[in-house]
């Protein structure tokens, strides 16, 4: 039977960098299997932090809603990244939402932290991990607060080649179902101004655009985004 679509063996994925087949195999045998249909939430913000997710197959959408009342994207996260309990606090800081059909590995937290005991290298891993995250998240702070709306949809579009592109004779296709929306959401700008910055970009040759597909045909200056 093929992989489904944004599939990946988490086997080698970097949270198991460093150990071997078994250790692996022992530490996959420890976590419960889970299947969430899109639109379903594996978690909400304020509830008591009991799970560790670790993704095989689909995208979770992290977000957070203030104490005005907005909503806002925490992250985006795809196969073999990991969220959840153990990098919470006590209470979940955001809600998981499965914003397509999600396939993952579940740990509790206290048998998560137990493998960390055992396994020192999942632990410097897990500790890397985190570390990136932090460093995305203070950079694209920093680019809300200080970058014009051009170069925000320019980081968005790297953020999203990165995670999401799959390489093609003319470019880096970005295939999502809302992915004008994911890049406003990265942004922290609207719909309508993403779309008038694609089209301008897609006038100059640099892009092709079509419903929930960006095709970059040249890349974009890497001066212009923080290391992620």
């Amino acid at each position: 039977m093929p992989s489904p679509p944004n599939w990946r063996d988490i086997r080698h994925t970097e949270l198991f960098d460093g150990l071997s087949p078994d250790d692996v195999n022992l530490i996959l045998s420890r976590s419960s299997p889970q299947e969430v249909p899109r639109g379903f939430f594996l978690y909400h913000q304020g509830e008591p932090a009991k799970t560790m997710f670790l993704i095989e197959a689909g995208r979770v959408r992290l977000k957070e809603i203030t104490e005005y009342g907005s909503e806002v994207l925490i992250r985006l996260i795809y196969p073999g990244e990991v969220f959840g309990a153990v990098i919470a606090d006590a209470l979940y800081r955001a809600t998981a939402q499965a914003d397509r059909p999600v396939r993952a590995h579940a740990w509790t937290a206290k048998a998560f932290t137990e493998l960390l005991d055992r396994f020192p290298q999942l632990q410097k891993n897990l500790f890397a991990l985190t570390k990136r995250f932090m460093y995305l998240s203070r950079d694209r702070l920093r680019m809300l607060a200080t970058a014009s709306v051009e170069h925000r949809i320019d980081w968005a579009l790297a953020y999203l080649a990165e995670r999401a592109g799959r390489p093609r004779g003319d470019g880096i296709v970005i295939a999502e179902r809302s992915v004008q929306r994911d890049i406003a959401d990265l942004a922290a700008t609207t719909i309508y101004t993403v779309n008038r910055v694609l089209s301008a970009y897609e006038r100059r040759g640099i892009l092709t655009k079509q419903r929930g597909r960006i095709v970059l045909l040249r890349p974009l200056s890497p001066k212009k985004f923080p290391v992620v």
